[in-house]
């Protein structure tokens, strides 16, 4: 399995592949879960002493002598000697003295836990101060190698350590103080030769195991295809569910959900009475300027026939919106503020999650909608059209966010216009109404202009009373279905925990042959199908290409948390799988769907059954599908150029949300300055405006704090 690979004193300091340093973080971390099985953790000073560098005087730095390394004098873990400089040599200064393959780690300023690997032939030298070197207390419990990789474990632990607001710093006793699961010295020599293939490139993803675990690793790939299947079949059901409500919904407003009865009161006279409310309502509060009248209906924009004794009116006709309040104006900046912002909406249950508490002086100009019970909140900015609810509570100073219209309806049952609002016809109506480049909306206007479906007032309360029974209905089978997705993602973790401990018996067990633990094939196609669907949107657009491509995969699968297959790592570009688009051309032109030729300006030639991808599409995304446009939508037009810096900045949040650090837009641009060298074909100007897109787009990591 390791043919070829180099032994550890010539190949330590090679200049490895960027991948393998960016992915072999999580090898560690599974060995070292393994480790723990069986091995007691302990204190790193049990084993190692982290020797910190020598305070040398700027002042003494001499032309000639002893080079001093410093932090800036080794990078991609070898030591330059281009910058270095001297002092004079001195047998008081022995114990900062380094030597071949000695192990070195950062311990201060924007570059900390970075590794350094002393090659041969340097000569002496010696360490300066803020750098650590790993010190053996007993070489005989070691493998010389094996430190190596416990400095790999430390490198990505060191900068969640780190304390210092300017310049982060970690001491070596906080690294002395870290816990590892220290194993005898054979398994250090099993676990070398595994991570050295890994390193070498004669393994990937792949594991050795012995003939005795082969069937039980097939037995758990075998439940892991068919338990995949059956979560599929319960993620169609839901979509199933969905569709059905959507048609409830449309029959209700198209009069087909309940009978109609001639004694109810024609629509055309409840609509007379509510004009008149609204002019008497304008008058009481002094509105004594002449509404601006909304224009006759024409027969060509009647969407759909509705029974005789329903009449179509515009929706502004028939409500009546809250009073705005400029709380920088009219409110002390300490006063406390019930604050609902458009993500605030639970647009599964149509409830506002919670109000945020804030000041006055922490809100800005978009807190000014006034929130009363008994009225509806319904966002008018994409992707949140459907964030939409109606207000129960009373709170103090209950102020919404101006990404809102709120509104009462005049005697017209408040459930039937909730409901409308939610039918399939709004909803995609709405869509191709909005204008808008970095928050596309609908405009007041437009909103009140859109055409209302009003019945009587009494067939009101019956349809609103069917959508509920039916609803209640539905909701059963939904919970139901969901308690089943439950128990099979749990399954499917067990089989997942039990996989890991299959493939951490290459600590004991390294020889033997291959096997892979893969996805399934339903994984590789849905990763397909997402391709596509972005491809048949965009193929006519020449700014698609590969790296543009990818990018809009990496957006749509991490803000949606999709478990596609795939392996982005960090490479020049932002986050990029290598494989990925081999795979995907290759799979794309399998399926007759779409061709990638390079040459041309086109890049993606349709095939034969181009669109045919799209069923799928819809069986796999429906419930990610409006996050999905969005994106496609929003970079439609984007140059790759820009979106590799979208996808780069999301990834740097990303870890700083994972490594649980505080934010900063200073802390931002370090890091992605320090993602790569190229980077800095990108000016800061440029950088803050795509960060500044993201925040008004809401393209960022959940859960990250701004």
């Amino acid at each position: 399995m390791s043919r070829g690979r180099k032994p550890f004193s010539s190949s330590i300091t090679d200049n490895w592949e960027k991948a393998f340093f960016n992915s072999i973080g999580h090898y560690i971390t599974l060995i070292n879960k393994g480790l723990s099985k069986s091995f007691k953790s302990e204190p790193l000073s049990n084993h190692i002493k982290i020797v910190g560098g020598y305070a040398f005087k700027n002042s003494e730095y001499k032309s000639s002598g002893v080079p001093i390394i410093r932090i800036s004098d080794f990078n991609n873990e070898r030591i330059v000697l281009d910058s270095v400089v001297y002092y004079e040599e001195s047998p008081l200064l022995e114990k900062y003295e380094l030597k071949e393959s000695d192990i070195i780690i950062a311990l201060t300023g924007g570059t900390i836990g970075k590794l350094g690997i002393v090659q041969g032939g340097l000569g002496k030298l010696y360490l300066n101060q803020r750098v650590g070197k790993f010190d053996i207390l007993n070489p005989n419990e070691f493998e010389k190698e094996y430190i190596y990789w416990i400095a790999r474990g430390v490198e990505g632990i060191v900068k969640n350590l780190a304390w210092g607001a300017a310049i982060p710093n970690v001491s070596p006793k906080q690294i002395e103080e870290l816990n590892f699961p220290i194993p005898s010295k054979d398994i250090q020599k099993n676990i070398i030769r595994f991570l050295n293939d890994l390193r070498n490139g004669n393994v990937t993803d792949d594991i050795y195991f012995d003939e005795e675990i082969e069937n039980e690793i097939k037995d758990i790939q075998e439940k892991q295809v068919k338990l995949g299947k059956v979560q599929d079949e319960l993620s169609h059901q839901l979509t199933l569910l969905e569709n059905l409500n959507q048609a409830i919904l449309q029959e209700a407003v198209q009069g087909k959900l309940v009978n109609q009865d001639p004694n109810d009161e024609p629509a055309s006279e409840l609509l007379k009475r509510i004009k008149a409310e609204k002019a008497t309502l304008r008058q009481a509060q002094g509105k004594g300027k002449k509404e601006k009248p909304l224009p006759p209906i024409k027969p060509e924009e009647i969407p759909f026939e509705i029974p005789e004794n329903w009449v179509w009116c515009r929706l502004g006709e028939i409500i009546e919106y809250t009073e705005n309040l400029d709380i920088q104006k009219h409110l002390s900046p300490d006063t406390i503020i019930n604050y609902v912002d458009i993500d605030a909406i639970d647009n599964q249950n149509f409830v506002i999650r919670e109000a945020k508490q804030k000041t006055v002086s922490e809100l800005s100009t978009r807190a000014r909608r006034i929130l009363k019970p008994n009225y509806i909140v319904y966002s008018t900015v994409r992707p949140y059209l459907k964030n939409i609810a109606i207000v129960e509570d009373e709170k103090d100073n209950y102020i919404g966010s101006t990404g809102f219209n709120v509104f009462k309806t005049l005697d017209v049952e408040l459930k039937y216009a909730f409901y409308y609002l939610l039918t399939p016809y709004v909803n995609n109506s709405f869509k191709d109404l909005m204008v808008g480049f970095n928050s596309p909306s609908i405009t007041n206007d437009q909103f009140e202009k859109s055409l209302f479906p009003l019945p009587p007032l009494s067939e009101q309360k019956r349809i609103v009373a069917e959508i509920e029974k039916h609803f209640a209905k539905t909701k059963q089978l939904k919970e139901h279905i969901i308690a089943n997705q439950q128990a099979t993602e749990q399954l499917l973790k067990a089989l997942l925990h039990q996989a890991f401990e299959v493939k951490e018996m290459v600590i004991a067990k390294p020889k033997g042959k291959v096997i892979e633990l893969k996805p399934t094939n339903v994984d590789y196609y849905r990763r397909t199908v997402l391709a596509a669907e972005i491809v048949w949107q965009l193929h006519k657009e020449p700014t698609l290409g590969h790296l543009k491509l990818q990018k809009l995969i990496y957006l749509c699968q991490k803000s949606a948390d999709m478990q596609l297959p795939t392996n982005f790592l960090r490479q020049a570009m932002g986050p990029y799988d290598n494989r990925l688009m081999r795979s995907i051309d290759k799979q794309l032109k399998e399926k007759k769907w779409f061709e990638y030729k390079k040459e041309q300006v086109l890049k993606y030639q349709p095939l034969e059954k181009a669109g045919q991808h799209h069923n799928d599409f819809l069986k796999y995304f429906s419930a990610e599908s409006e996050g999905i446009q969005f994106i496609i939508d929003k970079f439609r037009n984007v140059l790759s150029r820009e979106i590799e810096i979208w996808a780069t900045l999301y990834a740097c949040m990303d870890n700083m949300l994972n490594e649980n650090v505080i934010f900063s837009e200073a802390s931002l641009l370090q890091r992605f300055y320090e993602w790569s060298e190229e980077k800095k074909k990108f000016s800061e100007d440029q950088i803050k405006r795509v960060f500044s897109r993201m925040k008004e787009t809401g393209i960022i990591p959940k859960g990250f704090n701004l």
